[in-house]
């Protein structure tokens, strides 16, 4: 039996014991460095992932996603640096460690014949006894959600079962530290859906360290614990999922995490860490920030944080946010159950993410006038000088 793509063997060990001293993270990378030709691709300062966390690499294309990938999974070596698993250095060579680890690729590609060899392969080749060989598999196949499909032909699965059923070969080894590179990237929209939820509910379940490397953030913000977010091969932002998400260090985190609106302004007033930036003639934002008066800062606005009331001609709606402007409609795009607005203020677009109820509700089209507010706190204030402001 020959197999289509060569397979890491992972072996079954426990994380250390509890000894009272501080455990290391299951997972360490320090002064990580690989360059092709003249190219660096990875320059990796510091990154680790604790154990029975989930931890995802984002970033676009050409970001080193791939290359930092295979360095961690020891399936390539750096041209400089050490990498660690629960404080041992390891390295491509050390087969031990290979062992303790389980990979997932993009392309769930399999061996020729029955679902069940293909999950069993790793143990049989340990030479486990029967029994356990037996025992482990059926516990694989059914938290990857394929029990009924141990003797199915690979040939004839879907997509989405294949790749359960790649997932539960690596599952089956009982690894500690699961990497996973894009892998519902080849999924329909709607499997790729149940397949991140299942894979949100077996990394839960087995509590498997694992290492996520996708370019979607929200494949990203659904499954993983932390984020750590790559351009050029560095890191740009890394941290606790929500924190990346609500609070972007640069216009570049902020607009890769989905923030369409970055405006530039100059801090005019700030009183007790309430600030006010000017970012048009006739535009002020207030946010809830710790800047200094003069600075030229970003001023990020989440979509999901603009409140839209039709406007009237009475009084306007009331509301607790500080942040009031009066516009007119550019463009509905209506994709499921929400809808893209934007939003002219004026000279200044905003951009906005409505429920489609609320759009047939307030009758937004094109041309029609509304209000837009935001609270200071949703505001997020962009200090650093880097280019990519709107």
């Amino acid at each position: 039996m020959t197999p289509v793509e060569p397979m890491i063997d992972a072996h079954t060990t426990s994380a250390p014991e509890a000894t009272g001293r501080p455990v290391a993270p299951a997972l360490e990378a320090t002064g990580l460095v690989r360059s092709y030709g003249d190219v660096r691709v990875v320059d990796i300062d510091h990154l680790k992932v604790e154990a029975g966390e989930m931890l995802a690499v984002l970033g676009p294309n050409g970001a080193g996603k791939s290359t930092l990938f295979r360095l961690l999974a020891l399936l390539e070596s750096p041209d400089s640096g050490r990498i660690s698993h629960f404080g041992m250095p390891v390295s491509h060579r050390d087969l031990a460690a290979r062992r303790r680890t389980g990979t997932v690729f993009q392309r769930p590609f399999l061996f020729q014949g029955k679902v069940h060899s293909n999950v069993s392969y790793g143990l049989r080749l340990r030479r486990l006894p029967r029994a356990e060989i037996r025992e482990r598999v059926a516990r694989a196949l059914e938290l990857a959600g394929v029990a009924g499909l141990a003797k199915a032909d690979v040939r004839r699965l879907s997509g989405g079962e294949a790749q359960r059923v790649a997932l539960a070969r690596a599952l089956v080894l009982e690894p500690d530290i699961l990497f996973l590179d894009e892998p519902s990237s080849n999924l329909d929209p709607g499997l790729r859906r149940r397949f991140r939820d299942d894979l949100r509910r077996i990394v839960e379940q087995s509590g498997t360290t694992a290492v996520l490397i996708t370019h979607d953030r929200t494949e990203a913000m659904s499954l993983a614990h932390r984020i750590v977010l790559m351009k050029e091969g560095r890191v740009v932002q890394q941290g606790p999922a929500e924190e990346v998400y609500s609070r972007p260090r640069d216009a570049f985190v902020a607009d890769y995490m989905g923030v369409e609106t970055i405006w530039r302004g100059f801090v005019e007033h700030e009183v007790d860490g309430l600030c006010s930036v000017r970012v048009s003639g006739s535009h002020v934002v207030e946010a809830l920030a710790e800047a200094e008066v003069g600075e030229e800062v970003g001023v990020a606005v989440r979509p999901e944080d603009v409140v839209i009331a039709r406007a009237t001609q009475g009084e306007p709606p009331a509301t607790s946010a500080r942040n009031r402007w009066s516009g007119a409609v550019v463009s509905v795009r209506v994709s499921g159950p929400l809808a893209d607005i934007w939003i002219d203020l004026d000279g200044v677009l905003l951009h906005a993410v409505v429920t489609r109820p609320s759009v047939l509700e307030l009758g937004i089209e094109p041309g029609a006038r509304v209000l837009a507010s935001v609270k200071a706190t949703a505001v997020h204030l962009l200090t650093d000088r880097e280019e990519g402001y709107h």
